[in-house]
């Protein structure tokens, strides 16, 4: 109940400052931060993040592909891996 409590209040907090701040100061905030996407240092950071992502995905697929292939000799019986002929 304090969860839903403080993520209410912090809602109602965040409008109420929003709603202040006004027009002009969400068009600033979108301008920066669409000039900071822009930016080489933000599109080297996005690239390298990509990169690691999908090398983290290839290793996930392999563990996965190797695990599979362990339960798959263990229930077909594989006596190399302790399985039990079947």
């Amino acid at each position: 109940m304090r969860f839903r409590l403080g993520l209410f209040l912090g809602l109602a907090i965040g409008y109420v400052l929003g709603a202040r701040a006004g027009r002009a100061r969400y068009e600033q905030i979108s301008r920066a931060w669409s000039q900071f996407r822009r930016s080489e240092p933000a599109q080297q950071l996005s690239a390298d993040l990509r990169v690691a992502a999908s090398r983290a995905g290839q290793t996930v697929e392999q563990k996965a592909s190797e695990g599979v292939a362990k339960v798959t000799d263990l229930v077909r019986g594989d006596p190399a891996e302790g399985g039990r002929a079947v």
